[in-house]
């Protein structure tokens, strides 16, 4: 008796039965317990209520991107999220919000993904750029935005690049903070999940990390559902990137 493996397969059953099948199936003949540990990991992560299944694929996603080679399983994955209760709309924002954190090349790929996916279920998704007649007020808009996500720490980052990296400073309080920070459709919450696998999945962003997982607490998440996020990523990016994200989440708890 598994009872991991059995809430695994009830929980993956239960959202979408056709898709893991085919991964299982695809793994049968030559690595079954592949399969196996896959369906553990969901009985293990998913069964806390930390955070909602629609969350964790948030994170999953996030992470995916972020690692830019996953083209299959960032698929799979956004095509889960659906199922968990991902709106089509918020599959694009999460692209759109790892732009400052993995670039614009992984982002496009996985606009490139989500098409083939609402392509394959006959969804339609029309995002319009709600920005674009207010773009003269992204500095103002920036600032605001960056006082209210990071405090001290964002200011802090913005003051140590100032002398040296001016334009870098633009892209920060314009671009990420007025821009993309700035967009509907992913709550302040929703972004920081976000943000906090994609620097996960990037690894060596450990001063970033630390900054962002404040930030998540400032904005409302609990310490618990932060660390489930990070636990989350583990199958995705690694133990050894996971557990140098911990310790700075240890590190930021105890402050």
């Amino acid at each position: 008796m598994n009872p991991t493996y059995d809430i695994g397969r009830s929980l993956l059953h239960g959202i979408d039965e056709e898709a893991i099948q085919g991964v299982l199936l695809s793994l049968q003949e030559m690595s079954p317990h592949i399969g196996r540990y896959i369906v553990e990991v969901f009985g293990q992560l998913f069964s806390d209520p930390a955070l909602t299944y629609a969350q964790r694929e948030l994170v999953i996603i996030s992470a995916l991107i972020s690692l830019g080679d996953c083209p299959n399983q960032l698929k799979w994955h956004i095509g889960f999220g659906l199922k968990a209760g991902l709106m089509p709309e918020e599959a694009v924002e999460i692209a759109t919000h790892c732009i400052p954190f993995c670039g614009f090349p992984r982002a496009l790929n996985a606009i490139g993904a989500a098409k083939q996916v609402f392509a394959e279920r006959g969804i339609e998704v029309r995002v319009e750029d709600e920005l674009e007649d207010h773009v003269q007020a992204r500095r103002e808009r920036g600032l605001k935005k960056l006082e209210e996500i990071d405090g001290e720490h964002g200011e802090a980052v913005v003051q140590s690049l100032q002398t040296m990296a001016p334009r870098l400073v633009e892209q920060i309080v314009e671009f990420t903070f007025g821009e993309i920070y700035s967009r509907s459709v992913l709550d302040v919450k929703q972004r920081q999940l976000v943000t906090i696998a994609a620097l996960t999945a990037q690894g060596g962003c450990e001063p970033q990390l630390q900054v962002h997982l404040n930030a998540a607490i400032r904005v409302g998440l609990t310490e618990q559902q932060v660390m489930e996020a990070l636990l989350q990523c583990a199958p995705y990016v690694g133990i050894p990137k996971t557990i140098n994200a911990v310790h700075v989440a240890r590190n930021v708890f105890m402050t």
